[in-house]
């Protein structure tokens, strides 16, 4: 346990760093999962050590995330660094942490993540729905975004709004940040404009992570709850 433990703030710790980056300059060191690839080498050596796992599960495990993590950055266009966080978690944690006694484990722990992130992301709706409710400011893209003075939109973040056909138009469907787009809609008259962040899906991996060494794996919580009332 306690090696699982460092294990679990060493990663945590490199997540955060590269969320963070990732926030304020939409960039992550290479260096950091380099870090974190050099770190399980030793880390896993002391584990097998003290407490052998299946090496066959571990190299295989390892090989379905790196073939994942490709097909991910070169078909479904993700992010490198997203891609290399889901194969340096796969060296990391080679079988599935027990943090917890109550803790719904998964097959494989990196798996577990990108599940928990893709469910975790859509989340952060509610956050936009309370903040435009208090604000009272109610529309369809409330759910996805803000409003905020035209002239002070912050920065990585989409329009929502935009000139259309002389009309100002309104979407779920976000487009670039434009300075062409803004003056447009500032000759029509407004003073302030719906915008999306363009959140990077690292930070969502982080509560994913989070999410899977405490509570576990939620796709499958899900599919036995639904298993156990049919």
């Amino acid at each position: 346990m306690p090696i699982e433990i460092v294990k679990i703030v060493l990663t945590l710790a490199i997540l955060i760093k590269a969320s963070l980056e990732d926030l304020r300059r939409r960039e992550i060191q290479d260096k950091l999962w380099l870090v974190l690839m050099i770190l399980s080498i030793p880390l896993n050596v002391f584990q097998y050590l003290k407490d052998p796992f299946d090496l066959k599960f571990a190299f295989l495990q390892f090989s379905l995330i790196f073939i994942l993590a490709n097909f991910m950055y070169y078909v479904l266009r993700f992010g490198g660094a997203d891609c290399k966080a889901l194969i340096c978690l796969s060296l990391m944690f080679p079988t599935y942490p027990q943090f917890f006694e109550f803790t719904v484990r998964g097959l494989i722990f990196s798996l577990s993540v990108l599940t928990n992130s893709v469910i975790v992301a859509p989340f952060i709706s509610i956050y936009f729905v309370i903040k435009n409710a208090l604000r009272r400011n109610f529309a369809k893209t409330m759910f996805i975004g803000y409003k905020v003075r035209i002239d002070q939109i912050p920065k990585f973040h989409n329009l929502l709004e935009w000139v259309e056909g002389g009309k100002v138009v309104r979407s779920l469907r976000c487009i670039d940040f434009d300075e062409h787009v803004v003056r447009k809609l500032k000759d029509m008259g407004i003073e302030e404009v719906w915008v999306t962040p363009a959140l990077p899906f690292i930070v969502f991996m982080t509560f994913g992570f989070l999410v899977a060494i405490t509570f576990g794996d939620v796709m499958i919580s899900i599919l036995k709850f639904l298993n156990s009332i049919t």
